[in-house]
């Protein structure tokens, strides 16, 4: 399963990637995370883990496995069966403003059978996801 959606703000492009990589306040900002903690500190960098909760999801270890500063950075996360990606881009908008991409992918043996029960969840928490990154970027206070 490969799932991908995108959002405008008018938040500038690294005022959004403020936000999206302090990944540790997403519980704050978006309702379906119940836990992000990091086991480095300081900004995201290739490598770093994290053990993620999300409502009604197993939770997990994620590791950063691509990172463009100010740009982009994806995570994984192994269960048994099926390894899942998620990648978070962050663009300037030719009028001013940027853009928020993500990516979900679920690969493996298993991923057939995860998509078919928690391919619906896990698309609308995507969803979820950028639409509040996005607000919460534009929102002066939060970053």
């Amino acid at each position: 399963m490969r799932y991908e959606t995108s959002t405008t703000t008018a938040a500038e492009p690294s005022r959004l990637w403020a936000v999206v990589s302090d990944v540790e306040r997403w519980p704050e900002w978006i309702e379906v995370y119940e836990e992000v903690r990091r086991a480095q500190h300081g900004d995201l960098a290739l490598g770093d883990s994290a053990h993620v909760k999300q409502k009604g999801l197993a939770a997990g270890d994620w590791t950063v496995t691509e990172l463009e500063d100010g740009q982009v950075f994806a995570w994984q996360s192994r269960q048994p069966g099926v390894r899942i990606t998620g990648r978070h881009v962050v663009s300037a908008e030719a009028g001013g403003g940027s853009r928020l991409t993500l990516q979900l992918e679920m690969t493996g043996w298993a991923s057939g059978v995860v998509n078919a029960l928690m391919g619906r969840k896990s698309r609308s928490y995507v969803d979820l996801e950028c639409a509040r990154l996005a607000e919460v970027a534009a929102e002066p206070s939060t970053a």
